[in-house]
Protein backbone atom coordinates (compact mmCIF):
# COMPACT_ATOMS: atom_id res chain seq x y z
CA UNK A 1 0.00 0.00 0.00
CA UNK A 2 1.30 3.24 -1.31
CA UNK A 3 0.62 6.75 0.36
CA UNK A 4 1.30 10.35 -1.16
CA UNK A 5 1.91 13.21 0.15
CA UNK A 6 0.63 15.28 -2.62
CA UNK A 7 -1.95 18.13 -1.86
CA UNK A 8 -5.19 17.75 -2.95
CA UNK A 9 -6.66 20.59 -4.62
CA UNK A 10 -10.03 21.19 -3.46
CA UNK A 11 -11.93 24.16 -4.26
CA UNK A 12 -12.18 26.58 -0.82
CA UNK A 13 -15.63 26.64 0.77
CA UNK A 14 -18.15 29.20 0.05
CA UNK A 15 -18.74 31.47 3.25
CA UNK A 16 -22.65 31.68 4.38
CA UNK A 17 -21.61 35.14 7.12
CA UNK A 18 -23.76 36.61 4.77
CA UNK A 19 -26.76 34.34 4.40
CA UNK A 20 -26.38 34.28 8.67
CA UNK A 21 -26.80 38.02 9.08
CA UNK A 22 -29.47 38.33 6.81
CA UNK A 23 -31.36 35.71 8.81
CA UNK A 24 -30.61 37.35 11.80
CA UNK A 25 -31.95 40.56 10.76
CA UNK A 26 -35.14 38.67 9.27
CA UNK A 27 -35.50 37.81 12.99
CA UNK A 28 -35.09 40.71 14.43
CA UNK A 29 -37.16 42.83 12.08
CA UNK A 30 -40.30 40.08 12.44
CA UNK A 31 -40.23 40.33 16.07
CA UNK A 32 -40.15 43.74 16.41
CA UNK A 33 -43.23 43.96 13.72
CA UNK A 34 -45.05 41.58 15.63
CA UNK A 35 -44.71 42.71 18.99
CA UNK A 36 -45.27 46.06 17.62
CA UNK A 37 -49.10 44.89 16.35
CA UNK A 38 -50.07 41.76 17.62
CA UNK A 39 -53.54 42.94 19.56
CA UNK A 40 -53.21 42.47 23.10
CA UNK A 41 -56.12 40.46 23.79
CA UNK A 42 -56.33 37.53 21.51
CA UNK A 43 -56.69 34.23 22.96
CA UNK A 44 -53.37 31.63 22.54
CA UNK A 45 -51.16 34.79 22.23
CA UNK A 46 -47.45 33.21 23.13
CA UNK A 47 -48.71 30.70 20.13
CA UNK A 48 -49.99 33.15 17.41
CA UNK A 49 -46.92 35.15 18.12
CA UNK A 50 -43.88 32.41 17.77
CA UNK A 51 -46.12 31.54 14.81
CA UNK A 52 -45.87 34.94 12.98
CA UNK A 53 -42.49 35.76 14.02
CA UNK A 54 -41.14 32.72 12.69
CA UNK A 55 -43.36 32.45 9.49
CA UNK A 56 -42.14 36.80 9.36
CA UNK A 57 -38.77 35.68 9.27
CA UNK A 58 -39.18 33.13 6.57
CA UNK A 59 -40.80 35.50 4.38
CA UNK A 60 -38.35 38.21 4.97
CA UNK A 61 -35.52 35.68 3.73
CA UNK A 62 -38.00 34.92 0.70
CA UNK A 63 -37.98 38.64 0.21
CA UNK A 64 -33.95 38.25 -0.06
CA UNK A 65 -33.89 36.14 -2.53
CA UNK A 66 -36.45 37.76 -4.93
CA UNK A 67 -34.41 40.83 -4.20
CA UNK A 68 -31.17 39.52 -4.86
CA UNK A 69 -32.50 37.95 -8.29
CA UNK A 70 -33.74 41.15 -9.16
CA UNK A 71 -30.05 43.22 -7.94
CA UNK A 72 -29.09 40.20 -10.52
CA UNK A 73 -31.31 40.70 -13.35
CA UNK A 74 -31.30 44.71 -13.32
CA UNK A 75 -27.24 45.42 -12.14
CA UNK A 76 -25.91 47.71 -14.70
CA UNK A 77 -22.96 46.74 -16.22
CA UNK A 78 -21.05 50.29 -15.99
CA UNK A 79 -22.02 52.67 -13.34
CA UNK A 80 -21.67 56.20 -14.70
CA UNK A 81 -21.84 59.04 -11.42
CA UNK A 82 -21.44 62.77 -11.55
CA UNK A 83 -20.99 62.72 -7.86
CA UNK A 84 -17.32 62.21 -8.36
CA UNK A 85 -16.32 58.94 -5.57
CA UNK A 86 -18.62 59.27 -3.10
CA UNK A 87 -21.21 58.67 -5.95
CA UNK A 88 -19.72 55.71 -7.06
CA UNK A 89 -18.74 53.98 -4.03
CA UNK A 90 -23.15 55.47 -3.33
CA UNK A 91 -23.95 53.17 -6.53
CA UNK A 92 -21.72 50.16 -5.36
CA UNK A 93 -22.91 50.03 -2.34
CA UNK A 94 -26.55 50.23 -3.38
CA UNK A 95 -26.24 47.40 -6.02
CA UNK A 96 -24.37 45.52 -3.43
CA UNK A 97 -26.85 45.69 -0.92
CA UNK A 98 -29.98 47.36 -1.31
CA UNK A 99 -32.44 45.39 -3.27
CA UNK A 100 -31.94 42.47 -1.04
CA UNK A 101 -32.27 44.64 2.28
CA UNK A 102 -35.19 46.12 0.35
CA UNK A 103 -36.64 42.92 0.07
CA UNK A 104 -36.06 41.66 3.33
CA UNK A 105 -37.65 44.92 4.78
CA UNK A 106 -40.81 44.13 2.58
CA UNK A 107 -41.10 40.32 3.16
CA UNK A 108 -40.68 41.23 6.69
CA UNK A 109 -43.31 43.64 7.63
CA UNK A 110 -45.60 42.63 4.75
CA UNK A 111 -45.41 39.11 5.42
CA UNK A 112 -45.84 39.68 9.58
CA UNK A 113 -49.12 42.30 8.90
CA UNK A 114 -50.90 40.34 6.59
CA UNK A 115 -50.21 37.25 8.90
CA UNK A 116 -51.27 39.23 11.57
CA UNK A 117 -54.43 39.81 10.49
CA UNK A 118 -55.60 36.11 9.33
CA UNK A 119 -54.36 34.76 13.00
CA UNK A 120 -55.98 37.59 15.01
Amino acid sequence: METSNNAVNTPAGKSHLGAVLRTIVAILISFMATAANMPQHTQHLALKFVFVWIAGALLGVIGVRIGNALRRAAKPDIIITSGGLQGMLMARIFWSIGPQSVGLLIGTVVGCSTLMGWVA
